[in-house]
């Protein structure tokens, strides 16, 4: 075996980074490899096409953070202990601050972003808790990132510099919103006291979806599940209570609304999301001390229909 000491293509004149690695390879006479990049901002992009070596990362003192995404063939990472296989549009880390090491078995191609760890405005123990791993791709923005690093490797010369740094600010963004949902955080760029009304403005619109959920909303403000219960626990309540609570409420409007007056009581509640009519019933009794159907006589509204 033999150690290469190289640094990536990519000018860190330019771009204020640089990325040595240590490559091991078994020949360096016959060792073909590739990397290709551009700047935009702080971040750097590369497209690394390479056969089988080992990359071992030379430690930086800033925190700088860089997301892989396999292309064609497989590559493992290294980091703190953990280590995992990624498979084509697999996204990972890793934090540059600390070792690590990229292994390529045979050939492969993967695309690369570098960005300092300021810009992400996440606490560094929740990024350290995920690199080396391989990023949920059920979750909504991980499924992006992969699609939006290949257009901006593709086409990255119809771009002129503004549209650049914009495209820059767009995959911080995105890979900000990968990070907190994946370390059970949430970006400081968007507080609490603006999370909770964006999630509950989503709620009240899908009352009537009786499959709302709690992993429903979370998917649609870009949260971790666990953060989204965080921050209801934080008002004293649950996800599903206010939930609940909220259906039964526009329920008991309802029945006493004369333009509900020829749906029954059943159908009241099938349209807030309560499947059940028995166990609305029962739901709406415990709540308001009365069941729904003597609420509407107790409001003036006797003769309705049954049910």
């Amino acid at each position: 075996m033999t150690i290469l000491t190289r640094v990536d293509g990519v000018s860190g004149e330019r771009a204020g980074v640089s990325s040595p690695l240590d490559l091991v390879v078994d020949d360096p006479a016959t060792f073909r490899g590739r990397v290709r990049g551009h700047v935009a901002g702080e971040l750097v992009f590369a497209e690394v096409s390479a056969i089988a070596h080992r990359g071992v990362g030379t430690v930086r003192a800033e925190a700088y953070y860089k997301v892989l995404v396999p292309v064609r063939g497989h590559c493992s990472l290294s980091q703190s202990g953990r280590q995992v296989c990624l498979a084509p549009n697999d996204v990972a880390v890793l934090d540059m601050s600390l070792p690590y090491t990229v292994l390529f078995d045979a050939a492969c191609r993967l695309r690369v972003v570098v960005l300092p760890g300021r810009v992400l405005r996440l606490p560094a123990t929740g990024v350290d808790a995920v690199t080396a791993t391989a990023l949920s791709r059920r979750h909504p923005a991980t499924a992006l990132l992969p699609t939006l690093l290949a257009g901006m490797s593709a086409r990255t010369d119809e771009f002129g510099t503004v549209e650049l740094l914009r495209l820059a600010d767009t995959v911080t963004g995105l890979v900000t919103t990968v990070l907190a949902a994946h370390a059970d955080a949430d970006p400081a760029a968007a507080p609490a006291q603006g999370v909770l009304p964006r999630v509950k403005a989503f709620l009240e619109d899908h009352l009537d979806d009786p499959e709302l959920s709690p992993a429903m909303a979370a998917a649609a403000a870009h949260l971790s599940l666990g953060y989204l219960h965080k921050l209801f626990r934080a008002e004293g309540s649950t996800v599903c209570g206010w939930i609940r609570q909220r259906r039964l409420e526009c329920c008991r409007a309802d029945l006493t609304d004369p333009a509900s007056y020829t749906l029954t009581v059943a159908a009241v509640a099938a349209r807030r999301g309560f499947v059940d009519a028995a166990h609305f019933s029962r739901l709406f009794k415990l709540t308001y001390g009365v069941p729904p159907r003597e609420y509407r006589i107790l409001h003036g509204l006797g003769n309705f229909p049954a049910g």
